[in-house]
């Protein structure tokens, strides 16, 4: 089987005809002989090829379609808004491109198995990958490169990434900025609630909070780790409150996390941000209607979803793969100072 989807040109090649006969045949088979079109059809029946769901594409070379590859289990996509919100805004920029999504994920190696079958069938162009654990997303950028399929990762890939082209934010510093500025608002001993141990966005911002935290006298490094839900937020903040009782800031590694902090902080008597200063990553609408507003770092989706989705049309064209790295914002709303 081969690994890189038939082209008008293969099979061309392989009857022994010219493409426009291909292409002839393809769209109806008029003026082209019996033995001309018995070579095509056995070319396209020897290499599995389903003429009748592909003969439009042939003829360019492309599907126009692209697969949006989530790595993780199906539930995230409506667990986490993330996943969602980067969906939506991929969807949003590849009907500008006038282009068709099609949504796969891999919870297991069975479903690896086949979403990698269904992509070597070459029925998309190209594949944006979302897959924040680090052996997910390296096994599937080799798996992606070895059928030489376009590929854009919606993060740092870790892994091949001079050949590999990726759109993600800047981490360290996101994490750096909103550690400081609880620290500027007077918080003297800050806690971190993490996301899974693992992915490379974690290592980042974990690295710049531990940063920050060095430079501030006589402080020590307080971190939990939360699976970015909400009530992971809420167990990892009583962690935390229980190693560290005058905790006064709290940055957490997504808003939902935060949430569940703040519903923690409530329970043990302490309120937000009188006696305990709190921070989020993302700025999902989530932020905006807790109580109080959450102060957060927003991640640009939008932009992140037009990055991936402009860098792949690239790769598509023949162009080199790039790393984009976007910067993040802080929203400050009610629960900081």
């Amino acid at each position: 089987m081969r690994d890189k989807p038939m082209t008008i040109r293969d099979i061309a090649k392989e009857a022994g005809v010219s493409r426009a006969t291909v292409s002839r045949f393809l769209n109806g088979g008029h003026w082209v002989s019996e033995k001309s079109a018995k070579r095509i059809q056995d070319v396209i029946d020897r290499t599995d090829y389903v003429a009748n769901e592909r003969a439009r594409s042939l003829a360019t070379g492309r599907s126009n379609s692209v697969a949006f590859l989530l790595g993780e289990p199906q539930e995230l996509l409506f667990a986490d808004p993330n996943f969602s919100t980067l969906l939506r805004s991929i969807a949003d920029e590849l009907g500008r491109k006038g282009m068709s999504l099609i949504m796969m994920t891999t919870d297991n190696e069975n479903e690896n198995r086949r979403n990698l079958k269904y992509l070597r069938g070459g029925h998309v162009d190209g594949v944006l990958l979302v897959a924040w654990h680090l052996g997910v997303r390296k096994g599937l950028i080799h798996s992606l490169h070895a059928m030489e399929m376009p590929v854009v990762v919606a993060e740092y890939p870790s892994v091949d990434s001079d050949s590999t082209s990726y759109v993600h934010v800047d981490d360290y510093r996101g994490a750096i900025h909103a550690t400081r500025y609880l620290a500027e608002r007077g918080a003297g001993s800050i806690g971190m609630i993490a996301g899974p141990e693992g992915p490379s966005g974690t290592l980042a911002r974990v690295r710049g909070y531990r940063d920050v935290i060095k430079d501030m006298a006589g402080e020590q490094a307080w971190i939990e780790h939360g699976d970015y839900s909400k009530d992971s937020g809420h167990d990892a903040a009583l962690r935390l409150l229980d190693c560290a009782p005058d905790l006064d800031g709290i940055f957490a590694s997504s808003d939902l996390m935060a949430v569940g902090a703040m519903q923690a902080l409530r329970e043990r008597g302490k309120s937000v941000p009188g006696d305990v200063q709190v921070i989020g990553f993302d700025d999902q609408p989530l932020a905006q209607i807790s109580e109080p507003p959450l102060t957060t770092m927003r991640q640009p989706f939008a932009e992140i979803g037009k990055r991936m989705v402009d860098q792949l049309l690239v790769l598509l064209e023949g162009g080199l793969p790039v790393g984009t790295t976007l910067p993040l914002e802080l929203i400050v709303r009610q629960t900081t100072r």
